[in-house]
């Protein structure tokens, strides 16, 4: 891992060079959205990834630095007959049942650090998590790795929240 910081700059650069699919949708200071399509197995999903580069200053928070992605269409769907009514690996950031960011990483085990490339990273992952939302629909199994540490709606705001 680089000791590097990877500068807002560098995050568009390398989107732009590895996913061009993904379009620079906005650019307010250190901060970045890219939206576009991707196709995990069968569907063609459009998503948004917000990324917000830390100051100089900033206390790095893996938490609170990490890449947001969400999906924009189709919308993320629980499963028919799910006794439980909820998206696996998720987290919920509004009131509305579908008011989601993907769980993609736990944070809290060094997987992901603003040393490191949103387009080596954030976009495998959110295809990764896309083909395992697929086949959960399908069959009703998460076959993506990781673990979800479930949190109060009340506090999963500000967990994710810049």
């Amino acid at each position: 891992m680089s000791s590097e910081v990877f500068t807002i700059e560098r995050q568009i650069a390398a989107m732009a060079d590895r996913w061009p699919q993904l379009v620079l949708a906005t650019r307010e200071g250190a901060s970045a959205t890219w939206r576009g399509p991707l196709r995990p197995l069968l569907q063609t999903f459009q998503v948004e990834i917000t990324f917000r580069a830390p100051s100089i200053i900033e206390k790095l928070n893996n938490r609170r630095m990490q890449p947001r992605v969400k999906i924009l269409t189709p919308q993320l769907r629980p499963r028919r007959g799910d006794p439980e009514g909820q998206l696996p690996h998720v987290y919920y950031i509004g009131c509305g049942p579908l008011d989601v960011v993907l769980c993609m990483f736990d944070p809290d085990s060094d997987e992901w650090s603003p040393f490191m490339s949103v387009a080596e990273t954030t976009v495998p992952w959110a295809i990764d998590w896309l083909t395992s939302y697929e086949g959960w629909r399908a069959t009703g199994t998460w076959t993506g790795t990781g673990k979800h540490i479930e949190q109060p709606r009340a506090a999963l705001g500000s967990a994710v929240n810049r």
